[in-house]
């Protein structure tokens, strides 16, 4: 399974990568498009006595944006809160047992989380905004977009897992990292 991992890992370099520099750009524009409304909003209401309704929708389907793409960009960074203090006092099995029974649960959780967030973008398909009109759906795209997102980073570190590879891809059970 090693050979397998070693033989896969440029691609998994390659996904976390251009994945995570996606996210932060996703998440950079979100909030350019958020501050950016908000401020016409502001001015709108500041010189003009004026307002605008949408930019309320505009804001929220920006911030589902940010929320998701920051998540993605933790998972890769694995930097979400973890156990990691207690499960590292454990004996060695133990620690490696409970790192990959984490990843299951967690490569599980976003896949029914992605079934359960076509299903409901099916449902909100007759619903719009009620300022923009625009489809309810758009709200269940970044959900879908971050969790297929997850799932792929989450797989990627289970497989590593498994092929007895550190979190980088490198082969845990080598003196030398393997580059």
């Amino acid at each position: 399974m090693n050979n397998i991992a070693a033989g896969l890992e440029p691609l998994f370099r390659a996904y976390l990568k251009v994945s995570g520099f996606l996210f932060n750009l996703i998440a950079s524009v979100m909030f350019c498009i958020m501050l950016a409304v908000n401020a016409y909003n502001i001015i709108l209401r500041s010189l003009f006595d004026q307002g605008t309704m949408w930019h309320q929708e505009i804001s929220i389907m920006a911030a589902f944006w940010i929320y998701f793409a920051a998540y993605g960009i933790l998972a890769k960074e694995r930097g979400y809160i973890s156990v990691e203090y207690f499960v590292n006092r454990l004996p060695k099995g133990l620690e490696q047992f409970f790192s990959i029974f984490a990843r299951i649960l967690t490569v599980i959780f976003h896949a029914v989380l992605g079934y359960f967030g076509i299903v409901s973008i099916k449902a909100a398909g007759i619903y719009q905004t009620p300022i923009l009109g625009w489809s309810e759906t758009i709200y269940f795209v970044p959900l879908l977009v971050g969790t297929f997102d997850i799932f792929i980073t989450e797989s990627i570190f289970l497989f590593r897992s498994l092929a007895a590879r550190d979190q980088d891809g490198n082969d845990s059970n080598s003196p030398v990292a393997v580059t």
